[in-house]
């Protein structure tokens, strides 16, 4: 397994990141865009890819959030999978080897018809990115995304047994469901995994301190992970207002990578 972390889309803040990286080796960073993906410039890109050069650093990942490419709008799906074309040339200018996005659902209609609707539409796409050297992984839980239930993923692996998830242990058990049961099941589905850990009050989550001082049981995940032969990226996601910006932002970072390492051979 290697380990990465959600690095900052200022021209700055790839700079500093890049630095952290570098002087702490990690092996990647990655990125990830909701609205602002389409003022995405490829020369932009280009500048990011410049900086990852200049500190021997590297993209893990390339990510795009929020878009529904089983819009039943025909203008909105055509737009949706046009930006996906984009992501696909930017994560190979920035020779990133994951990609991550939506999966898409259709609003209002049964889970069945998003499902059907994903397995119609999706093998094009997956195939451009097959042949442009990269792997992709769906996000689960929100931002468009039919997949909202461990139920629902395993409905969709009877038709696209090939999809893969990006799994997020404090995100499925925010939404009530059985994180560790996932990974046990279900950990060869696994493409890509998000580490951001939650701390919990009377059920509730009030802070996302660093990996291993919240309430995510990461050994049990990463056990899991091991049976299932995962050897991609464990990525280190500094979120929120208090441990996602500034100085603590920073020793989110340091301090989950100090913690996971042990476990990492």
């Amino acid at each position: 397994m290697k380990l990465s972390f959600i690095g900052d889309n200022s021209l700055e803040g790839v700079e500093s990141d890049s630095k952290l990286a570098a002087e702490n080796g990690f092996d990647g960073i990655e990125y990830n865009f909701w609205g602002e993906f389409r003022e995405l410039t490829l020369e932009r890109v280009k500048q990011i890819a410049a900086i990852h050069q200049k500190y021997g650093t590297k993209a893990a990942m390339l990510g795009t959030w929020g878009f529904n490419p089983l819009a039943t709008d025909p203008a909105e799906r055509a737009d949706v999978h046009k930006l996906i074309d984009r992501q696909i040339e930017f994560a190979q200018v920035l020779k990133a080897p994951w990609l991550v996005t939506s999966c898409g659902q259709i609003h209002g209609e049964p889970i069945g018809r998003s499902i059907a609707e994903f397995a119609r539409t999706f093998p094009p796409i997956l195939e451009r990115i097959r042949k442009a050297g990269l792997k992709v992984a769906f996000y689960a839980v929100h931002g468009n995304s039919f997949l909202d239930t461990v139920a629902t993923l395993e409905r969709v692996w009877e038709v696209c047994p090939d999809l893969k998830l990006k799994y997020d242990p404090a995100n499925w058990k925010d939404h009530g469901e059985d994180y560790l049961d996932l990974a046990r099941r279900w950990g060869h589905k696994i493409g890509y995994v998000h580490i951001k850990d939650h701390m919990y009050l009377n059920g509730r989550s009030i802070a996302e301190p660093p990996a291993g001082m919240g309430d995510i049981e990461f050994p049990k995940v990463i056990a899991f992970l091991y049976q299932h032969g995962y050897d991609g990226y464990l990525s280190i996601e500094p979120h929120g207002g208090t441990w996602g910006r500034g100085e603590l932002r920073r020793k989110n970072i340091l301090l989950s990578k100090k913690y996971l390492e042990p476990m990492l051979i």
